[in-house]
């Protein structure tokens, strides 16, 4: 059997680290939203063997890789021998917060589900991608939801409206170095999720992110954040910061023709820009 799917990125649009864990992880309270930006996944099964392919030459094809990892614990849970072949056409920038390794994951997992007839549960699939990685559980679902402790902790949101603008410099940032910071004591500003989640729930986004804000734009700063998040806003967009840990940032804008507007003077600056639009889900499978 042969099934396609996109696997869409996702943005933050608050998040704040809340505490250490008793493992050393850090909790964090975030709101996370499906962007149209995907990946495409192809999935066959009927091979022996587990096989992975992109076309990204820095871009791993073994356990490094998340959906190899994700692919193995399907495996593992139907108890059954891997037999199938990945391709990944990688549009996701790597590296960039966007979660392009999560929504492969997630991908893999549906797909997978999906090409032996649904043996696997929702409950079951999501404790699955917990394993995978801290995004993967919002990955398999998207949309607009926010995600507490490791990501574990899901719940979905009204849909928030509005065409998007991400945008990535050359170089990124440093997670482990942000979180070591941050373990430090560094002084930070933090988004009030609380005020944020009440106006959601409201269906006033706009009102929404006025009290958002990402963290890591302070634990983890960039030099071209500065002037990315300035144009953003100088070309109309009601909100924007930094996904996940960065390198990338994004805009949501209300009107289509700003957002594409933002877009070009952007790419006018050698940055990787593209214009897109907020998802109701991060999977879509086809036949």
């Amino acid at each position: 059997m042969i099934l396609y799917a996109n696997a869409y990125a996702k943005i933050n649009l608050s998040l704040d680290i809340t505490s250490v864990l008793p493992n050393g992880y850090h909790a964090l309270n975030t709101v996370m939203q499906s962007v149209s930006l995907c990946d495409r996944v192809r999935l066959q099964t009927g091979t022996p063997g587990l096989f992975l392919r992109c076309d990204a030459p820095d871009v791993p094809t073994d356990d490094r890789n998340t959906a190899f990892v994700a692919a193995k614990l399907f495996y593992d849970a139907i108890k059954k021998a891997p037999e199938t072949e990945i391709e990944i056409q990688k549009n996701i920038p790597s590296q960039a917060g966007l979660g392009g390794g999560s929504a492969d994951a997630a991908a893999v997992l549906r797909l997978l589900n999906a090409a032996y007839g649904l043996p696997l549960s929702e409950e079951t699939l999501a404790a699955l991608a917990l394993q995978v990685g801290a995004d993967v559980p919002f990955c398999l679902s998207g949309g607009t939801a926010i995600c507490l402790n490791v990501g574990e902790v899901l719940s979905p949101l009204p849909h928030v409206d509005a065409d998007v603008v991400l945008l990535k410099p050359d170089t990124g940032v440093s997670t482990k170095d942000a979180y070591r910071k941050f373990d430090t004591g560094a002084p930070l500003s933090h988004p009030d999720n609380d005020a944020v989640l009440y106006y959601l729930k409201a269906g006033d986004a706009q009102t929404a992110l006025r009290y958002a804000a990402n963290v890591f734009e302070t634990l983890a700063p960039h030099e071209a954040y500065p002037e990315m998040l300035a144009l953003l806003r100088r070309s109309g967009a009601f909100y924007a910061s930094v996904s996940g840990s960065g390198s990338a940032v994004f805009g949501l804008f209300c009107r289509k023709e700003d957002a594409e507007a933002a877009t070009l003077a952007a790419l006018r600056k050698q940055f990787f820009a593209v214009c897109a639009t907020t998802k109701h889900r991060s999977v879509e499978i086809f036949a």
